[in-house]
Formats: structure tokens, C-alpha cells, sequence
């Protein structure tokens, strides 16, 4: 019989709680016993490390349902570590590139559940812009960074995405219903890019794109934000190129070669 050797500086606790974390990141919500059953814990331990963890800020839970999440205070912890190596780093170069050539700011976001997060950005020299501070988050589905990811999903993860799920609307051109997503991110998928047509915001207009890791499995998305007294129907053609072949060559620099 083969005894596991014991590491004399290993704190079992602190393992425990990584392992339950990395559990926590894989999905976008558990039950206690799914999460008992996956780790092999008994429900009074992993009870206690889920109420730890909340109590931290770490992990919500739903009240609608009782399941847990991990929360985005994970991205925040990461973010210094993105910013210097990975997406981040590769993309930043381009974005101001992008900037430059379009005139307005950029923003560069990935999906946390059913929401956009901000994780980089390039701010336009227009005084009249748009700011998008790093960390926050909107509904992906009005958000055209949003939208370019949500569209190259597996149809099995945007139905889990949207199950259950009730659309908000923070403005009057908001898509009201799940169908009315599905039918706008059909048409991101057949064109190659997506629009927020002052859906999440009044008097702002985004064109975004998708950008794919090495796998072809869709990563993030990048945009250009501007008001929309600056981004017309005529303008959509030449913005929506530019973002296009900005997200091509991150994507290539990330190994796609789809």
C-alpha cells in the first residue's frame, strides 16, 4: 500500500477552500450538494466555506433559487495578474492602434454569466467620450462586446445563460425578450460583428467584435464606444471593419488560425 506523503507546510484548510473555489469557477451556479458530491466534503464543511467566502465577497448566492456563484471579486484579484500576461497584454497594443484609426474609445470585455465585464480600456481624445471604467459590468445581451461573445457560444450555453433568466431594460431600444436576443445574435453571428444601439445607455452607440483563443472557443470581446451623435448608419460599415480586423489580429496573436 502506497501512503500519501504528508507536505509538512500543506495547511489543509487552505486546500480545501482552493479546491471548492476551482469548483466554484467551472460553472455558473451550484447547490450545496452538487458541490458536497464534486469535492467529496461533507455539507457542514462546505456549508461553512460557502458563508466564509460570502462573507468576503467571494461568492453570491441566488435568491431565487439558494445556489452559489463565484463572484467577480475573482476577476478583480486576477486583474493585475491579466495585465501582465495574456489577453490583456497582446490586446492592449492593438486597442490603441484602433483608437487612433476610429477616433473614440475602446473597450476590451469578457463574460461573466450573463454579464459584460470591463477589463481593459482605451479612451478616446474626443472630450465628449465614452469612459468605461475597468471592473464594471453590464447585461452582455445590450452590450456589443457583450453580444460578440454570447453569439459564438454553443447554442448549450446560452440556453443554461438564459434559462430562467428575466431581460432588463434600461432603455427604450433594449431587446425585450429572449427571442428577440437569440434573433439579434443571429444576425451578429451572419455579419461578424454586433451593435449596442443605445440599448444599455442613452445617446451611446458600440460596435464590437468577437476574439478567439487558439481552440477557436470565443475569449473576449472588443469595441468601440462613442456618443451617438458621432456613430450614424454610415459610419456602422467603416467601424464595424476596423473592429472586425482589430479582433482578427488578437485573435491570431492568441493562436486562432480559424
Amino acid at each position: 500500500m502506497i501512503m500519501k506523503k504528508e507536505k509538512y507546510y500543506e495547511i489543509g484548510s487552505i486546500a480545501k477552500v482552493f479546491k471548492l473555489i476551482e469548483l466554484l469557477v467551472t460553472e455558473s451556479e451550484f447547490e450545496v450538494r452538487e458541490l458536497c458530491k464534486l469535492s467529496g466534503f461533507p455539507k457542514t464543511t462546505v456549508h461553512r466555506m460557502l458563508l466564509t467566502l460570502q462573507d468576503l465577497g467571494y461568492v453570491r448566492q441566488n435568491p431565487k433559487n439558494r445556489f452559489y456563484k463565484a463572484s467577480v471579486k475573482f476577476f478583480e484579484l486576477g486583474q493585475c495578474v491579466i495585465r501582465h500576461f495574456g489577453l490583456v497584454d497582446i490586446a492592449h497594443p492593438h486597442m490603441i492602434e484602433l483608437s487612433m484609426k476610429a477616433g473614440e474609445s475602446v473597450n476590451l470585455g469578457i463574460l461573466d454569466g450573463i454579464d459584460a465585464v470591463c477589463i481593459d480600456k482605451v479612451e478616446g481624445l474626443d472630450p465628449l467620450k465614452v469612459d468605461q471604467p475597468i471592473g464594471s459590468r453590464y447585461p452582455a445581451y445590450f452590450s456589443s462586446y457583450g453580444k460578440a461573445i454570447l453569439a459564438f457560444l454553443s447554442d448549450e450555453e446560452r440556453v443554461r445563460l438564459f434559462t430562467g433568466f428575466t431581460i432588463v431594460l434600461p432603455t427604450e431600444r433594449a431587446l425585450k425578450t429572449v427571442d428577440a436576443v437569440e434573433k439579434d445574435l443571429k444576425n451578429v453571428r451572419d455579419r461578424g460583428y454586433a451593435i449596442d444601439n443605445e440599448e444599455g445607455l442613452n445617446g451611446i452607440r458600440c460596435v464590437g467584435a468577437p476574439i478567439f483563443n487558439h481552440s477557436g472557443k470565443v475569449i473576449a470581446g472588443i469595441s468601440i464606444a462613442a456618443p451617438s451623435l458621432r456613430i450614424g448608419k454610415k459610419d456602422i460599415p467603416r467601424l464595424s471593419n476596423l473592429v472586425m480586423k482589430d479582433a482578427s489580429r488578437i485573435s491570431k496573436e492568441l493562436g486562432n488560425r480559424q
